[in-house]
């Protein structure tokens, strides 16, 4: 597909049609699909079933797609369906937004957040919590979606906060931060405008809900790992902020190195290609909407820490982090790089590796089938936090 084609494709009516035309081509596809996946030895991985082949395919396509037709998640701060479980937030005190969060173009700004399975101090009123528990402390969870998708509502998160409140006795908060999408040919939204969000969302946490750092554990899964590493290395090194450390930090199927993404043919060349969904376009799509090239941004994706924290290992003392990670996930490799060298700074970092699992099973496990997979993952998550702060 020409250049001139595919910019136009974020546009209507072009963009409808042609998803349109997507779809079409995925039920063609369907019969030789579900051919394919009758024998191990032939789906995309051997351990998948059925339904896991199928829908990894429709994934892989769908990812690519969505990245071409710049299809993302509109954000809004009304409370919708989740009522005063979504909290809108302020910024905090300009004064902790410094260094590397300090930009011309990019400023603080308000954001809200969903709470799992109620919200704090208030009795539950949630019929799907079947792990009913009296809940201490929070874990703050940012979102996968490569930063350009995704809001932490129930719709796309309610599977993985299924996990966190399951296996934790914690309440959890996700907040909607921006996304480097949100406004069509912007760059509003770019770097560091995330990792602000991620900032103020902790300090809510720490200043209006008082909970004590002790009692707060960041998670992330895939660009929200990402953002957890850039939140801990933020805290850690700016000590004049005053900002205290957290508990610990969960990164599931983190996304460590995007500025692998710039290169040519970054996936196709690795060796779960043909096992994960995930593909050349939207890593590229995400990389370089969160961290546009000059002159739309000061950054470069290659040499700055807070994007690619895979090349720039750091001493986090204090701050045990659980690293998980699929078999079959395009970045299972960048991951066990990362906990070594992050192990090798002296740091305390547990590795779990979820046999024959794509790509942020935590995400979308519900959606492709990998629901039992997920509950695996949940309980050893489970099983290292009671390991390391018995009660």
């Amino acid at each position: 597909m020409s250049s001139s084609i595919k910019s136009l494709l974020p546009y209507q009516p072009i963009k409808t049609l042609y998803l349109a035309l997507v779809a079409l081509t995925i039920i063609i596809r369907l019969p030789l699909w579900l051919l394919t996946s009758i024998f191990s030895s032939t789906r995309l991985h051997h351990s998948y079933t059925l339904k896991q082949n199928i829908m990894v395919h429709i994934a892989k396509i769908a990812g690519h797609h969505a990245s071409l037709t710049h299809h993302h998640s509109t954000l809004t701060l009304a409370p919708g369906a989740e009522g005063d479980r979504f909290e809108r937030i302020k910024p905090s005190n300009k004064d902790i937004y410094k260094g590397v969060l300090e930009d011309a173009e990019i400023k603080p700004a308000e954001i809200g957040g969903t709470w799992y399975p109620d919200i704090p101090s208030r009795p539950s009123t949630t019929t799907t919590d079947k792990n009913k528990k009296e809940r201490s402390g929070v874990i703050l969870h940012l979102h996968g979606g490569a930063f350009v998708d995704g809001d932490g509502r129930p719709p796309t998160l309610g599977f993985g906060a299924s996990l966190l409140t399951k296996h934790t006795p914690h309440h959890i908060f996700a907040p909607q931060y921006r996304l480097a999408s949100s406004s069509s040919n912007s760059p509003h939204n770019r770097f560091p405008a995330a990792l602000q969000d991620a900032l103020t969302a902790y300090t809510h946490l720490l200043h209006t809900h008082h909970y004590p750092p002790s009692q707060i554990i960041l998670s992330g899964d895939s660009a929200g790992g990402n953002l957890v590493v850039a939140l801990l290395r933020y805290i850690i090194q700016n000590p004049a902020t005053g900002l205290p450390r957290p508990k610990a930090a969960l990164l599931w199927a983190a996304w460590l190195n995007p500025s692998r993404c710039l290169r040519p043919y970054p996936c196709t060349s690795n060796r779960n290609y043909t096992s994960d969904y995930l593909e050349d376009a939207f890593g590229e799509w995400g990389v370089r909407a969160y961290a546009p090239p000059p002159p739309f941004s000061p950054i470069d994706a290659h040499t700055n820490p807070y994007v690619s924290p895979l090349k720039f290992p750091f001493r986090c003392e204090g701050v045990p982090i659980w690293c998980q990670f699929g078999s079959a996930e395009v970045l299972a490799d960048d991951i066990c790089q990362f906990a070594e060298k992050m192990r090798g700074c002296g740091n305390e970092v547990g590795l779990s590796e979820t046999g024959g699992a794509p790509h942020d099973v935590f995400l979308l496990g519900g959606g492709l089938g990998f629901e039992g997979v997920a509950e695996g993952m949940g309980r050893e998550m489970g099983g290292w936090l009671r390991g390391k702060f018995p009660s």
